[in-house]
Order: C-alpha cells, then structure tokens, then sequence
C-alpha cells in the first residue's frame, strides 16, 4: 500500500496526530511502501530556511524511517539514504540532497551551478560557464 508525508510524519514526530493511526497502520497492511516524493517532501518540511539547517537528525530519521517504509522503485531508496546523509552531514538543502543522491545512484554528472556538487564526489559540469 502506497502512503505520503502524512504517514511518515505520523511515524517520525514525537506527538503528531497521526502517530497512532501510522503504528496501527504498519501492523495491520503488508507492504507500505512510499516514494522519492514523499521523502522529498518529508526534508523540505524538516527544513528551516531561516537557519538554513534541519530541525531533526535527519540522517537518522529518515534511515529508521526507510526501514519502516521503503522506497519504490527499489533504486530511489538508495537515493533517499544518500540524500539524507547529505542533508545531515555536507548541510545540504532538501532538493540537492536529493538531486545528488540520484546523481549519484545512477552515476551520472549533474550539469548545475550548485557548487556544493564540488564538495562531494561528483562530476558537476558547470552550467553557468556554458553560456555564449
């Protein structure tokens, strides 16, 4: 069964309203399963712009989480984690996280003026030198 953010968010905060409908909701249905979208969508609401950093453990969270509720397909699960510990240890923002992660799953450069990329072991081709 398919679930989005609202169930992960059931899962992760200490007193969220769902809490006890997601627990319940594991026991009861077989293979909960979730999308890149929805851990996407779970780092950009764990993430406060004003001090450009995550309000939870995000690298812990979201591995407990993927244990709970895998990704499919199968490939954008590995994204996720590697997101993750991006976002928890480079400081990266939600949405490069997980444009790296992928990059880096499917072992491809990424064409990008987001110089984080340079940080890590990834081939960022320069966009922005590539104009006229």
């Amino acid at each position: 069964m398919y679930v989005e953010t609202d169930f992960l968010l059931g899962l992760a905060k200490q007193d969220d309203w769902l809490q006890d409908a997601a627990h319940n909701s594991l026991e009861e249905y077989e293979e909960i399963h979730t999308s890149i979208t929805a851990y996407t969508e779970f780092l950009m609401l764990a993430y406060d712009e004003e001090t450009a950093d995550y309000t939870v453990d995000v690298g812990r969270v979201v591995a407990n989480l993927v244990e709970l509720v895998p990704v499919r397909p199968q490939e954008h699960e590995e994204a996720v984690l590697t997101a993750s510990v991006l976002a928890a240890e480079q400081e990266f923002t939600p949405f490069d996280a997980i444009h790296a992660g992928i990059a880096i799953v499917t072992d491809e450069s990424v064409l990008s003026t987001e110089q984080d990329y340079d940080t890590i072991e990834l081939d960022r081709l320069p966009l922005d030198e590539l104009g006229s």
